[in-house]
């Protein structure tokens, strides 16, 4: 595959008045240029919300006329109905109305469909039910703007019915008794394209503003923040303004639901930006409504008991970890499918009986990520004749084009250019293969080449804290702001060391005398150590254990000519066999080193492979975990002086280890409820996780503890019984590891002192 890299409008001279109303950074105007933003009045107001005028609640059509129903309602003691949506977007929707509903009333309940038995939208049947509760007013959200058959039924039950809705406008509108759309506000209005929660939260202000109770209206703010990220709006006009106020509401938010969400996903790591919002908490809001029922979410961001938020938060948890487990076997499978018969087809469609249909969407997503061409992964129904799923493309290629151009073979379908649902017989989906394929060939033709779009070409001697600070400050990114993504040329992959799940955490030197630490998410199975690239890659800060530096997350890597930049070259200091305080002597203001336990180290201001900064002498206590490790720390300090002392060593015997483990498992089960990073355990036992995980295996075979691992974080909890069967062969694995280990700490020990500049080639 071929890939070229290209800075946005290269030779384009950027207007003073832009660079001007960039506060004279010319780098951050040319990001606000490279996304089309001209205007200076425009960017003056997307970079400084003082400057914005607020959307007002009276610019939205018919909004007096939803409160006054809704006052009226309230005033009635009329039994009210909100109807959500599963997904984030109708979730924190669904929980904004119940929420403010229920300060001025008890008569309110939800509904939140069943993705699998309801599908989308609003169902007739449920409006039916509701009629026979006595429901007389019926408030939506995030749905209903196409729902005219189930309106028109409820208007024939003798209820009101306002839509709040964010989704485009149909032809047809349904005869509800107010419709709220940012749509309605005409194309280029700067609230135009409000998340559905967005919608929500004006009907609240609005209501609250009725009862002089405006102040509330701050408490939905987490919420928005969520919805605006999770249901990736254009960050642009009222979306970014509301999103810059709504994002600290979100991380310190006083939701007892969403506090314990938090809680676990920072288990990992602390969550600060948009991209947190979107991996880490939006994923789990889903899960449920894509493995069981959204009503779980829902009942999580409404409760007020601590202890039922805390146990709603762990199934959330359980669930997501479920889909994911789920979606790396459909990934595992289509992957294969598309290798063994697909390879060559402009189109992917992939069908399998038993593939999830909660999941189906993400996983095309993965795989038209993967192959760079549209992917369509459908599964059968339970009623055995339909089979259904999603549909995810790439740029450049319209899925929804395609579906059309085949629709005589759907039952259904719909989505947008990037995104699609559909369904069919399933005795037609041998000809819907057969013709959107052909389709798709003729209408399309997959470059063998990569055109990348950059903003910038950057010395990464200029990649710093500073540099980080004007990108966040001209941020939030996201849809219709994308991140900034820059490049740099001839840039050494000085370490690269490889997780289990195949992510590079890599160490990049321009052969200046920088370095800086940078990730690869899922790359390359080969390693990369030594190799000469141009890096295109965006700007992010990894905080970990209080440690923060700034990190860079690798996009492409595009190999080229150049000489490796190499990674010592300085002076080594023999210290074996002395004591710390001997080592550090004559090394004022060096770094130290050292991995292991914590009480066994007494120097003050000792760091591990995440406190690594640039130092001309760094001071080696304890042995590196293993080469990759030595390569990492030493290519990030870029010392001019490597002390080698190994002083204080891990205990590498199977009693001294076990023990040690142990005494950190308690630490944990008793301080943390049995939760902690693995990569943090592994790195104070100084071993890999491999062997930190084959001791644990050891300690639950002997009845000493049970375990579970997710990604990175480890659960522990007391043992329940000695597993005989499987004791012996754990046993024997962990102390073949550790003798492994032992053998590479004396290979430490004993090498001539010149062999570590070898070591470290």
């Amino acid at each position: 595959m071929e890939v070229n890299i290209n800075i946005s409008n290269r030779d384009v001279q950027i207007p003073a008045s832009v660079i001007q109303a960039a506060g004279g950074d010319e780098l951050i105007a040319r990001i606000f240029y490279n996304r089309g933003y001209t205007d200076p009045d425009t960017i003056r107001q997307m970079l400084h919300e003082e400057a914005y005028q607020p959307t007002l609640t009276s610019e939205f059509p018919d909004m007096q006329r939803a409160v006054e129903r809704i006052a009226r309602a309230l005033k009635d003691s009329e039994s009210i109905l909100v109807y959500g949506d599963y997904d984030v977007d109708g979730v924190t929707s669904t929980v904004t109305l119940v929420q403010c509903l229920r300060w001025f009333t008890g008569n309110v309940s939800y509904h939140v469909p069943n993705r699998f038995t309801e599908g989308y939208g609003m169902n007739e049947e449920v409006i039916r039910e509701a009629g026979k509760r006595g429901i007389s007013l019926v408030i939506t959200c995030d749905c209903g703007i196409s729902n005219i058959n189930e309106i028109r039924a409820a208007k024939s039950l003798g209820m009101d019915v306002i839509v709040t809705d964010h989704h485009n406008l149909p032809p047809v509108m349904p005869h509800a008794d107010v419709i709220l759309n940012p749509k309605l506000l005409g194309r280029g209005h700067r609230a135009a394209n409000l998340s559905g929660c967005g919608m929500a939260y004006f009907l609240v202000v609005a209501l609250l503003q009725h009862y002089n109770m405006e102040e509330k209206a701050d408490e939905f703010l987490d919420l928005l923040a969520l919805s605006l990220v999770a249901d990736v709006v254009s960050l642009n006009g009222e979306n970014r303004y509301l999103l810059k106020r709504a994002m600290p509401k979100l991380f310190t938010t006083s939701r007892l639901g969403l506090q314990e969400i938090i809680i676990i996903a920072e288990q990992s790591s602390n969550l600060q930006s948009e991209q947190d919002i979107a991996f880490q908490i939006a994923p789990r809001i889903n899960a449920a409504g894509r493995m069981e029922s959204a009503e779980l979410p829902v009942e999580l961001l409404l409760t007020e008991n601590i202890l039922a938020a805390r146990e709603m938060a762990q199934k959330i948890d359980f669930l997501n970890k479920e889909r994911k487990r789920l979606q790396e076997e459909i990934v595992k499978q289509a992957v294969e499918l598309v290798e063994t018969k697909k390879k060559n087809k402009t189109i992917l469609v992939l069908f399998n009986e038993t593939w999830h249909h909660g999941i189906t969407g993400i996983a095309a997503g993965k795989i038209s990520e993967t192959y760079r061409k549209p992917a369509i992964l459908l599964s059968m129904r339970e009623d055995g004749i339909t089979a259904s799923g999603s549909a995810r493309s790439v740029e450049g290629i319209d899925i929804y084009e395609l579906l059309r151009e085949c629709s005589g073979k759907l039952l259904k379908y719909g989505g947008h250019t990037a995104a699609a649902g559909l369904s069919l017989k399933r005795e037609h989906l041998e000809e819907f293969t057969s013709e959107i394929e052909q389709i798709a060939e003729k209408m399309y033709y997959i470059k063998d080449k990569i055109r990348i779009e950059v903003d910038a070409e950057l010395d990464i001697r200029h990649v710093d804290e500073g540099l980080y600070c004007r990108l966040e400050g001209a941020g939030p990114y996201g849809e219709g702001f994308e991140a900034p993504v820059f490049s740099s040329r001839s840039l050494t992959v000085a370490s690269d060391r490889k997780t289990e799940r195949n992510h590079h955490i890599m160490v990049l030197a321009d052969g200046k005398g920088t370095s800086i630490p940078a990730v690869k998410w899922s790359g390359e199975d080969r390693n990369l150590d030594g190799k000469v690239y141009d890096v295109v890659y965006q700007v992010g800060r990894n905080t970990y254990k209080g440690n923060s530096q700034i990190q860079l997350t690798v996009e492409q890597l595009v190999e080229c000519s150049g000489k490796p930049e190499r990674v010592f070259s300085g002076k080594l200091a023999d210290f074996r066999g002395k004591s710390p305080d001997a080592a550090l002597s004559g090394y004022e203001n060096c770094l130290v080193f050292y991995e292991g336990i914590g009480s066994l180290c007494h120097v003050k201001g000792a760091v591990d492979r995440y406190g690594i900064r640039k130092a001309g002498s760094i001071v080696l206590l304890s042995t590196p975990v293993n080469s990759l490790i030595f390569r990492e720390i030493v290519s990030l300090a870029m010392p001019e002086n490597i002390v080698i002392n190994f002083s204080l060593l891990p205990d590498y015997t199977l009693k001294g280890f076990v023990l040690n483990l142990m005494g950190l498992l308690k630490h944990i089960m008793i301080s943390t409820e049995g939760r902690a990073s693995l990569e943090d355990l592994a790195i104070r036992m100084c071993v890999e996780e491999g062997i930190l995980k084959a001791a644990l295996k050891f300690l639950k075979a002997s009845g000493k503890l049970e375990y579970s691992i997710d990604e990175d974080k480890l659960l522990v909890s007391k043992g329940k019984s000695v597993q005989q069967s499987e004791l012996y062969l754990a046993e024997k694995n962990l102390k073949d590891a550790l003798m492994e280990k032992r053998a590479y700490q004396q290979f430490l020990l004993s090498m001539d002192i010149e062999m570590f500049r070898e070591y470290l080639k």
